[in-house]
């Protein structure tokens, strides 16, 4: 008796499981799923052999499930690429966008300080500005960028001194209080070729080159590393893409061939590990320590060192122009040295006016310094730094391809338990001892020149990344007052609108108002002795006098709208 309850036990289970493997539709939903239609069951795949799936559902499905592994690879590394080009694209347009805002407040202050003649200050600031806007450019579009290192297309060094050479004899003109007068021609050229003997404005224009320089120099730097990064990654994508013959069986038999049985149960986890560091992490994983040093690299770079340098130029123009009313005789005696005293012509009074066309006033004319979006940005890059070594494990988090353990799972064969070993990493090293791989991995060109490619763009960025040292142009920023919007240190943007406003932009009793006072408010800046004579007090109390109707102007200025300075001077 005893044995027949047995023998009708395991006759029942026998039959329940012979039931559930001639029954197709657990696996039906599975076919839905990943479009697979096909059913020509009369003509057996030469893959699985299963009696739920013919030669053209077999085909189908092979294909479906390379595809899947595919989007699985690209939604871990396309984010990262979309990252690096977006975050290239708003550091670049932020910078350009600060530098016209700049470029407008430093005009208004010419305006104010120089009146009629401030028009002979427009094309040396163009140009210096464009000079900085071409750099800025060089990175430039996806595809078209400069190579990364490359020589920069201006030296901002030589911008800056060129820009303080030309506006020279204006500002000499203003110390003299030559107002409705203009030196002859022959008398400009020969300021201009004694700049460099006379210093009229000490060593603020070199610190300010190398200021600049050092600062764009590495925006630029890092511009075109973010670009090389997501070409990088766009790559690397393809290759995955290109799987060989043996991976899309490999892929066909761990996620396919349980449901072409009929059974409706995921791959053992360690069988699909094996399957997918083999065919999908060894052809990227050599890529897992240049990308780690390249993450390191941008890391270290992405700051806004030239937001810093950018918004302290006009503070340090305005600087250079007080030094050279707080020096006048001694100024005026070298000039007389090299070119004689001054001879001078008459020249109409004209007024000078500024326009803007374009967008709204206030929101173009809005740049806080993106601080937060870089911090955001590197966090993010930061945890993507073991993206190669990892990115295979990812495809095994999809239910359709692993289940949460080792036993009753699809072990290739039947369900049950997942025995062989689980290979350790995905290196080509490696996968000689990965049981679900027979070819020899071996290494891509293509995946040298990349790793290659993210080594350069480390070494780039980590030279220009100052190694934690505060160099000298950086204290040279950082010597403005701790409040002043500009400086390259003690920044607060926390003071309401107003004070981006401020930032260049021309609006009522902001930016204009700023230009003027600040270089009369920094009355330390030499360290030559005024002399109290009442020669040499005079021009400079004239100027205060001048610029205290100007600020007055401005506040009067405030009930009224403003054009500004356009972008192309």
């Amino acid at each position: 008796m005893k044995f027949l309850v047995l023998f009708l036990v395991f006759a029942a289970t026998a039959a329940a499981v012979s039931a559930a493997a001639t029954s197709c539709s657990p696996s039906e939903d599975f076919f839905s799923r990943h479009n697979v239609s096909a059913d020509d069951r009369n003509v057996p795949g030469s893959v699985c052999g299963g009696h739920c799936c013919g030669r053209g559902r077999e085909t189908q499905l092979r294909n479906a499930l390379r595809r899947t592994a595919e989007q699985r690879v690209a939604s871990a590394v396309r984010p990262i690429s979309e990252l690096l080009l977006a975050t290239k694209r708003t550091l670049q347009e932020h910078l350009t966008t600060l530098s016209y805002q700049l470029q407008n407040k430093t005009a208004i202050f010419f305006t104010q300080l120089y009146k009629s003649n401030a028009i002979r200050t427009h094309a040396p600031l163009a140009a210096l500005y464009d000079d900085i806007r071409i750099l800025l450019k060089s990175s430039s579009d996806e595809g078209n960028g400069a190579e990364l290192g490359s020589p920069s297309p201006k030296d901002l060094t030589i911008s800056t001194n060129k820009f303080f050479r030309e506006v020279f004899p204006v500002a000499y003109q203003n110390v003299l209080k030559l107002y409705p007068k203009q030196f002859m021609p022959e008398y400009e050229a020969c300021l201009k070729d004694a700049y460099d003997a006379v210093q009229p404005f000490g060593d603020v224009p070199q610190q300010l080159g190398v200021s600049l320089s050092q600062s764009l120099e590495a925006a630029r730097a890092l511009l075109q590393a973010l670009l090389v990064g997501a070409e990088v990654l766009a790559t690397s994508e393809g290759m995955l893409a290109a799987s060989n013959e043996e991976c899309s069986t490999k892929l066909l038999q761990l996620g396919g061939c349980s449901r072409c049985k009929g059974f409706n149960t995921s791959p053992c986890r360690n069988y699909c590990l094996n399957v997918a560091r083999g065919c999908i992490g060894s052809l990227v994983v050599d890529l897992d320590a240049p990308w780690a040093g390249y993450v390191e690299g941008v890391e270290r770079l992405a700051r806004t060192d030239a937001d810093a340098a950018l918004r302290t130029l006009d503070s340090k123009v305005s600087s250079a122009i007080m030094h050279a009313l707080e020096n006048h005789v001694i100024l005026e005696k070298k000039v007389r040295q090299e070119c004689g005293p001054p001879t001078t012509l008459d020249t109409p009074n004209t007024a000078t006016t500024w326009s803007t066309p374009g967008a709204s006033r206030r929101d173009a004319l809005r740049a806080p310094p993106p601080d937060t979006e870089l911090l955001q940005f590197a966090a993010t890059l930061s945890a993507s730094k073991k993206l190669f070594a990892s990115l295979s494990d990812r495809l095994c988090d999809e239910p359709d391809f692993a289940n949460e353990n080792n036993e009753q799972c699809w072990n290739g064969e039947t369900i049950g338990e997942y025995t062989k070993a689980l290979v350790s990493s995905a290196s080509i090293s490696d996968q000689k001892y990965n049981p679900e791989i027979t070819a020899t991995a071996h290494e891509d060109f293509r995946l040298a020149v990349l790793g290659v490619k993210l080594q350069h763009a480390r070494q780039v960025l980590v030279s220009h990344s100052w190694a934690g040292s505060v160099p000298a142009a950086e204290s040279f920023m950082q010597s403005d007052e701790a409040g002043d919007e500009g400086s390259g240190s003690g920044r607060s943007y926390s003071e309401d609108d107003a004070t981006y406003d401020a930032e260049g932009s021309g609006e009522e009793g902001s930016g204009e108002q700023e230009a003027g006072s600040k270089a009369f408010e920094e009355t330390t800046y030499s360290s030559t002795p005024r002399t109290s004579s009442a020669a040499a007090f005079e021009p400079l109390m004239s100027i205060v006098i001048s610029f205290a109707t100007y600020q007055f102007l401005q506040y009067l200025n405030q009930f009224r709208p403003v054009n500004c300075l356009s972008g192309a001077l």
